[in-house]
């Protein structure tokens, strides 16, 4: 006798709020159009102070939940975890107010997922979209076949173009597994608490991986929060790396010092084009491998302001003619 089919998974769409007035109607439309309709959708607002949450209110849909943040937190974080703790779906997946599905993202997911069934995460391919243009996702060669990924071939990948191969509007992630994991670093980090997150899934689960592009990134949309924030500090990833490293073989141990090391460099170069000092050390940096990055951060943090901004902008400018 035939085992019974597999259920899809019930899709519980988490969407943080603040001030996407011009967008927040987009972004719901595109999961109503799902070719496998999402369980729920919850919308947590952030205190929006435009019309963003009367817009998400006034839409006539039984599986929109509209939520309200008690304290407003940054980045999307305190929403996110509110929105997770009242799913009734046994599948998370996020979308931003202002960012896209295609129709059958989800049905992607769900594809992914009944291929390999023990998984804890799936992730699509996605599109950044410019004002004047679409760039895809870097993804390493591993990642143009669809392809499950263990926690050392989820850095390998990552490392390989320097760009993890998870992005927070174009995946799904087991309910269970984000609270088992501690959820999103809310009140820990302003900028990088994704990627913290996924970290955390992925040291005890799994990813499939499915090269389809089924998500839109909208990079110049209105009221983006990654334009609006700012850290110089240490990144909470490096944090949690080296908490990873003192229990993980050696392997992944080495992966996970390349990948400290990674966004270290990343947080360093960033830093260049503000005027205050990096909180980041040189004795942060593994090495001797990261001894060019220790030498970037020194930079960042010695060279005065002004030279600083003025090499930033240089290297903007030079990287645009290319």
């Amino acid at each position: 006798m035939a085992p019974p089919p597999i259920a899809p998974p019930r899709f519980s769409v988490v969407m943080p709020l603040y001030n996407k007035a011009a967008h927040v109607r987009d972004a719901i439309a595109s999961v109503q159009r799902q070719t496998l309709p999402a369980h729920e959708i919850i919308v947590v607002d952030n205190a929006s102070s435009d019309e963003g949450r009367a817009i998400a209110a006034a839409i006539n849909d039984p599986t929109i939940r509209l939520l309200d943040l008690a304290t407003p937190g940054p980045g999307g974080y305190a929403g996110r975890n509110l929105g997770i703790e009242a799913a009734t779906g046994d599948w998370i997946a996020f979308l931003d107010a202002d960012d896209l599905w295609h129709p059958d993202h989800l049905a992607v997911l769900a594809r992914g997922i009944a291929d390999a069934p023990d998984v804890d995460a799936a992730a699509t391919r996605f599109d950044h979209v410019f004002a004047d243009r679409r760039q895809p996702q870097r993804i390493a060669p591993a990642l143009t076949d669809a392809v499950t990924l263990d926690f050392a071939g989820f850095l390998e990948n990552w490392l390989a173009v320097r760009e993890c191969p998870m992005w927070t509007g174009a995946i799904a992630i087991r309910r269970s597994a984000i609270l088992a994991a501690g959820g999103f670093p809310h009140g820990k980090a302003v900028r990088g608490g994704d990627k913290d997150l996924w970290l955390r899934v992925l040291r005890v689960g799994r990813l499939r991986y499915l090269p389809d592009t089924t998500a839109d990134f909208h990079r110049d949309s209105d009221n983006k929060v990654s334009k609006s924030t700012t850290t110089l500090d240490l990144p909470l990833l490096v944090h949690t790396a080296r908490m990873l490293i003192a229990d993980s073989a050696p392997h992944e141990a080495a992966l996970l010092r390349r990948l400290a090391n990674q966004e270290i460099a990343h947080y360093a170069r960033y830093a260049m084009k503000y005027p205050g000092r990096t909180a980041i050390r040189a004795r942060d940096v593994y090495l001797p491998e990261g001894l060019g990055i220790a030498a970037l951060v020194l930079a960042a943090q010695i060279v005065p302001a002004g030279l600083r901004r003025r090499g930033h902008r240089l290297r903007q400018m030079l990287a645009a003619r290319r």
